[in-house]
């Protein structure tokens, strides 16, 4: 099984790719090839240079440019969870692959917020105001080649609410395996 994730700022998709993780899921994430490409120029990795950086990359090497390198990775015998997906392209390369499942996860702005305060990353914006103003950079139009989570949302083969607690969102996480079990059975 192959899962892809995407969603908005502290929605808790670190924690979901935890909980993959510890049912035995490979991780794999599309910023850590963003994040390898800062490294190799010698900058600091901001959420800043994270968003700057993957931009470039997919006007240079096209939209999808992340997922084929993750993609290329991939030997198909594990189960796979794969985190920061953030354009419908780099979703559909990722369905070429047999058995992947996108699942967004989503949560309230101001929940969202809080659970960014609370991580204390040192990049992380300080006020609702700049966390809503650096979110609509994330939310660009389609075709412009930036981030594009709302659109990338879109298709998602099923949705994960995260407005409650860590209990909830894996009892979610737990249903949903079942019902993945059950339907490959």
């Amino acid at each position: 099984m192959l899962i892809g994730l995407t969603g908005r700022n502290g929605a808790g998709k670190g924690e979901v790719a935890a909980f993959f993780k510890k049912k035995g899921f490979r991780f794999y994430s599309l910023s850590d090839v963003i994040r390898d490409e800062i490294r190799k120029r010698g900058e600091a990795v901001t959420r800043g240079q994270l968003v700057e950086t993957g931009n470039r990359l997919r006007a240079e090497f096209g939209h999808d440019v992340l997922a084929r390198r993750v993609r290329d990775r991939l030997d198909g015998t594990d189960n796979c969870v794969i985190d920061s997906i953030r354009l419908p392209e780099e979703v559909e390369a990722l369905r070429t692959l047999p058995g992947f499942l996108m699942l967004s996860v989503e949560a309230e702005p101001e929940i969202r917020y809080q659970r960014v305060l609370q991580r204390g990353r040192e990049s992380d914006p300080q006020t609702l105001e700049e966390f809503l103003e650096l979110e609509g950079l994330e939310l660009a139009k389609p075709g412009s080649g930036r981030q594009q989570l709302a659109e990338t949302a879109k298709k998602a083969d099923h949705r994960v609410p995260n407005n409650g607690t860590i209990e909830e969102l894996h009892r979610r996480l737990e249903l949903f395996l079942g019902q993945r079990e059950a339907h490959q059975r």
